[in-house]
């Protein structure tokens, strides 16, 4: 079984309370400072700054202020893309992002990071040619995505959804985008995948993150949501289940359900889940809450050193620099010193901190990574 500690137990208390009304169970004499400190590395504060007592509430609603800021932003340089893409008839479909949130009570409360969108193939040349000429520059590139940056918010535009990490699905995702539907949030509308297709992007989003720097409680939360939303029982066994089982991601999308329902506040009413293995369950909520979002509460030398390793330190360099330093963002003739721009924000943050600095996590683990993964899979 699951132990928790009593920062841990609220915390999960305030995600039931915010999302499905619930009155929360707050324990005896909980630290509050630490389960802000949880709350932040999860990237969750906005979504529960007002179940939280009025005499702790002045630092989440700092951020919440923030993060709503950035909201009206990233609605606005996302519609400003639509309208190019639009007016150069280039389809689109936005992903993750918006298209998760609109499954939230508030959207707004959620936490936004960079503008996920997917063209075809044949249009992906002329997109990148089109948004170099209107102002976006090229901060990185792969074979999945390039990463454009435009008024301090990162785009990725990518030539493949599915990851290389699960099987490869493309074509359900190419039918999606030529069969996009219209979502709504606040007074914007934005072209989407179709509801399933659009379902099994947040699915296929936990496991390659799990696989590689970490998953945390934001994106198991859009998880469970959309099923909240979308993901009855009939919906299961009629509609997703096949898109889940040709994905590869059948027991991940029952295993994450059933953790979201035992922990996080789901409705009893879906049953699909109930044959999850709890074991497996466990495990997963026990990196959840290690990790944070994206691995954002492992040790800095953890993420730094395996995006060193897959990029090369240079590369790595290069690419940081490009998304920290705003004058390589404005003006081309810096962009070429971006790496070096980095290795002086490391050197001044100091270098040891940053490559060999250690956390103390995952005590409590019962299993190695390979087996976790194998039993999902």
């Amino acid at each position: 079984m699951v132990s928790l500690n009593k920062e841990q137990t609220c915390l999960l208390s305030l995600i039931k309370s915010s999302l499905f009304n619930l009155d929360p169970v707050i324990p005896e004499n909980v630290d509050w400072d630490n389960v802000y400190g949880l709350a932040k590395v999860q990237c969750i504060v906005p979504l529960l700054a007002s179940c939280v007592p009025s005499e702790y509430r002045n630092a989440w609603l700092d951020i919440t202020c923030q993060s709503k800021a950035r909201y009206m932003q990233m609605l606005y340089e996302q519609n400003s893309l639509i309208r190019l893409l639009n007016a150069n008839s280039i389809p689109l479909v936005i992903f993750k992002g918006t298209a998760a949130a609109v499954y939230y009570p508030v959207p707004s409360l959620r936490t936004f990071g960079d503008i996920d969108f997917y063209v075809s193939e044949g249009d992906f040349d002329l997109t990148c040619s089109l948004l170099e000429k209107n102002g976006y520059f090229l901060a990185e590139q792969s074979d999945r995505h390039y990463s454009y940056i435009k008024n301090g918010m990162e785009f990725e535009l990518h030539r493949v959804i599915s990851s290389i990490h699960y099987k490869n699905v493309e074509i359900i995702y190419i039918n999606g985008l030529n069969n996009s539907v219209d979502y709504k949030i606040e007074n914007y509308s934005f072209p989407g995948l179709p509801i399933y297709e659009n379902g099994l992007v947040l699915l296929g989003h936990i496991i390659a993150h799990l696989k590689q720097s970490g998953i945390g409680l934001r994106q198991i939360i859009d998880w469970m949501m959309y099923v909240h939303k979308e993901l009855d029982d009939k919906a299961w066994s009629e509609q997703f289940s096949p898109f889940a089982h040709e994905a590869g991601l059948e027991n991940l999308a029952i295993t994450v359900t059933y953790m979201c329902k035992k922990w996080l506040g789901l409705n009893d009413e879906i049953t699909w889940c109930d044959g999850a293995d709890e074991e497996v369950a466990h495990e997963l909520l026990i990196r959840v809450l290690d990790d944070g979002n994206f691995g954002q509460d492992r040790a800095p030398s953890e993420n730094v050193n395996k995006s060193i390793k897959k990029e090369g330190f240079f590369k790595y360099l290069q690419r940081s620099g490009m998304m920290t330093w705003p004058l390589a963002q404005k003006y081309s003739f810096f962009r070429p010193f971006a790496w070096l721009y980095q290795l002086f924000r490391y050197i001044g943050k100091g270098l040891t901190g940053v490559f060999t600095g250690k956390k103390v996590i995952a005590k409590k683990r019962n299993m190695s990574s390979e087996e976790l993964l194998e039993r999902l899979e």
